[in-house]
Parts: structure tokens; sequence; C-alpha cells
């Protein structure tokens, strides 16, 4: 019986969002939808009220890490999985939508105003910090983008072995890297300069330049630039 109401909860949803669109569901019922799709006989919506009671949106839910994600009550491996996907799905859409309306011109490196401009956009409002790769051909244009690693709100760490990987897969040797810092200012810690320097050391090594670090933090970004930093307010 329980099953059978839930079924005709689900088809009342549905047909409200078919109708209204996504305005019309609140983020809890938004996310108990999109949880229909990797939970099929049980009832979402308390699963979807605790995922936003605890990261406190629908976005922050869909930008939390796995491990994040894996501390709620009830939330399996599948359901883990699923919205991790949707999340990088997302990102790569955005990555398209970029890439779709911007001229030549406004896709080429130009000085680190530009990448600045660029992680300001992807990264200020994101609640988590997450450490994102940018690579560019040899004419310094835009070719491609990947999320190395995401941590919480304090930190984030990544692989070097993944960096020279996907600059690799991108047929590139020329990248540049950034992460947020979403409680602080952008002011770099020692960590941030001391691993920005062993990087680019390692990259060398492999042939591959880092041309800058770009750190965004609350009402500030900044850029370490061959070891210097360069403070760009906005």
């Amino acid at each position: 019986m329980a099953e059978n109401i839930h079924a005709g909860h689900r088809g009342r949803l549905k047909d409200i969002f078919a109708s209204d669109g996504i305005t019309a569901l609140t983020d809890a019922r938004a996310l108990e939808m999109l949880l229909f799709y990797v939970i099929p006989r049980s009832d979402t919506y308390p699963l979807a009220c605790r995922l936003v009671d605890t990261f406190g949106s629908l976005r922050a839910v869909l930008s939390a890490s796995p491990e994040e994600l894996r501390t709620v009550n009830g939330f399996g491996d599948s359901a883990v999985l699923f919205l991790d996907f949707v999340h990088q799905l997302y990102e790569r859409l955005a990555e398209d939508e970029m890439r779709q309306y911007l001229t030549p011109e406004e896709m080429k490196y130009n000085s680190p105003t530009d990448l600045c401009r660029y992680f300001e956009e992807k990264l200020s409002r994101c609640p988590i910090e997450q450490a994102w790769l940018v690579c560019f051909d040899k004419d310094m244009c835009f070719k491609h983008a990947y999320l190395l690693g995401e941590g919480n709100a304090t930190n984030v760490a990544f692989s070097p072995e993944n960096v020279i990987k996907f600059v690799r897969d991108s047929g590139c040797s020329i990248c540049a890297i950034g992460h947020n810092h979403p409680t602080e200012g952008s002011e770099p810690s020692e960590t941030d300069r001391a691993s920005t320097m062993k990087l680019k050391a390692l990259l060398k090594k492999e042939g591959i330049t880092l041309m800058e670090h770009v750190v965004v933090g609350v009402g500030s970004t900044s850029c370490i630039v061959a070891g210097e930093i360069e403070h760009m307010l906005r």
C-alpha cells in the first residue's frame, strides 16, 4: 500500500513540474523529484529535506563532495554517485555554454586579469572549496577546464598526477589552476604558495607550463604569478 501512495505522490509532483516548471517546486521538492530516478521505491522527501537542512540549499547539495553526502543518514553510494554525476554534468554544460558565447578573442589568454575574472565567475558563489584546472593551446586560447577536487569550507586537495593527466589528455602543454576561499579573503596561505611552486617545478619536468594560480576569496581575488602575489580587488 505504501508503495502505491508513493507512486501516486510522484505522479502528482511530476504533473506540477510538467505544468509549471521547476519554479513551482521548493528546493526540497525539486531534490525529492531528482532522487526519484535513483531511489525508485522509497519516499525520497524526508531524505531531500535532510540534505537541504544539512547543506542549506539545493545548489549546496549538488555542490557537496561525495564524502560530505555520505555523512547524511540514509544516503547510499548509488545516490551519492548520481548527484556527483549531475553536478559534474552541470559543470560540463556550463563550460560548453561559455564556449558558445565567447568570441575567439575573449577565449584567448591576455593577462592574469582574464583568468581572475574567469575563476571569479566560476567560484565566487561556491559554498565549498573547489580546485580547477584550465588548459590553453600554443596560441594561448582556452581549450578545456577540469574539476581537480572538492573539499569543504576551508580546504581542498588534489593530485598533481591528475593535473599532468588532464593536461596531456587536453593535448595542451600550458595550464593554470584556481581555487576558492568561501569564508575568507583571497590572501594565499603559505601552503598555497609552497604547493604552487612545487607543482610548477613538477610540471616543468613534464614539459608543462603552469602560468598562474588564482585564489578567489570573499571580496577579492589574488593571483600567484611566478612566486609573486598580485591582488585584484573586485
